[in-house]
Parts: C-alpha cells; sequence; structure tokens
C-alpha cells in the first residue's frame, strides 16, 4: 500500500521519501495553514527539521509518518505572541507550572499539542508527546520525542556550530545526540542568565547516568 493512497490513515512504513510524506492530503493541510500563519524565517526552520527528522527516522527505523506529523506540527503556534499565547492556555485551561507562566517562550510547545488536537485531529501519543517536549527535552522522553527533540536543535538552517556536530552523532547514537542538546542548551542558558526548566536538567542527567559504564 503507498502511502499516498489514504487521506485519512497512514500505514506504518518505514520508508516513504520525503516527496512522498509531503504530497499526503494531511501535510498538505498543515503545510498550507503554516505557509499562511509563520514567518518564511520560521517555514524554513519547520520544513528542515521535517527533513532532518524523517532523515533520521529512516536511518534508525522508526515511524517515518509519526516523525513527519510531529516535525510539521512542533512550532504551529509560533505566531502567536506572548500575549495570545497566555491567552490560549488560559482558553484550553492549561495549568502552568512557575517557570512557564514567566517564560512565554516554552508555551508554544504546550498550546501547539492542543492545536495538533483540535485543528488537525491529530490524537496519537507519540506524537503529541515530541510536541510538547521538544523544547526542554524530558528524561521519559521516546523515540519520536527524542528524533525531534534532536531535529530540532541539529536542523541544517541552525547557524551555531554544534548543529552539525549533534546532526552527526545523532545517526550513530540518538540518546548520545540527545545528551548534547541537553547540555548545549543548559549552557546556552547559563550564559544568558536565564532560568533553566527541571525538564532540561532531567534530560541532561538521564542521558549522562545511561552513559556511564
Amino acid at each position: 500500500m503507498n502511502i499516498l493512497d489514504s487521506a485519512t490513515k497512514i500505514p506504518h512504513v518505514l520508508h516513504p521519501t520525503l516527496i512522498e510524506v509531503r504530497q499526503h492530503p494531511k501535510s498538505i493541510e498543515i503545510q498550507n495553514y503554516l505557509s499562511e500563519k509563520l514567518s518564511s524565517e520560521r517555514l524554513t526552520h519547520v520544513l528542515s527539521v521535517q527533513e532532518t527528522a524523517i532523515d533520521l527516522a529512516r536511518f534508525h527505523n522508526v515511524d517515518v509518518w509519526k516523525v513527519n506529523l510531529a516535525a510539521l506540527l512542533h512550532d504551529v503556534v509560533k505566531w502567536m505572541d506572548d500575549r495570545e499565547l497566555y491567552a490560549a492556555a488560559t482558553e484550553y485551561k492549561i495549568e502552568l507550572d512557575p517557570i512557564e507562566k514567566i517564560m512565554p517562550a516554552l508555551l508554544h510547545a504546550i498550546i501547539g499539542v492542543k492545536y495538533a488536537i483540535t485543528l488537525f485531529n491529530v490524537t496519537d501519543l507519540d506524537v503529541l508527546e515530541a510536541i510538547r517536549n521538544h523544547t526542554t527535552g524530558n528524561s521519559s522522553m521516546g523515540i519520536i520525542a527524542k528524533l525531534l527533540y534532536v531535529a530540532d536543535f541539529s536542523e541544517p538552517t541552525r547557524e551555531y556550530s554544534e548543529a552539525d556536530y549533534v546532526r552527526e552523532i545523532a545517526q550513530k547514537d540518538l540518546d548520545q545526540a540527545v545528551h548534547q542538546v541537553a547540555r548545549y542548551k543548559i549552557e546556552y542558558l547559563l550564559k544568558k542568565g536565564w532560568i533553566i526548566h527541571p525538564n532540561t536538567l532531567r534530560t541532561y542527567n538521564h542521558t549522562l547516568v545511561n552513559s556511564l559504564p
């Protein structure tokens, strides 16, 4: 069965091409929305994350369709300003933790989950987990979430040098790539003097402990 045969249900094939995935009606629906709402720079980033994540999914024999949905939807509400994000959190009755209440940059992942469900009828828990954790990470992330966490940090349009290194090691050891992303994020936040979300620290510690002999 070809990936294009169904507009609503995708078979769990591992190796469709990027072109096949992008031509599926659900992908087109999401891409059209993103084209209308996001800046050209943000859209370029999303499509680069999609390509990077799908490449990694094929390499690690992970469900490409789930990875595709997570990548396309991870920044689905990046068009919102801080006021709109907090208003959306109130509308959806989302209970924010103390850091989320003062760090609006963290909210797009949380609101993005709600948009994935309500606008695009995406309910797969692996996909929603990936969207939810793509910014801070989480020590309990599954494979889809790990792939998105790494791809979002390391896609080729990222200008920092660490992106190339993470993208390279992700093909060999995904957990090590997750660890490096968490480490780089912590170092960046420390330099800026910003608050570090506990989930990022937990991601760093969890992947470090698991790498010890």
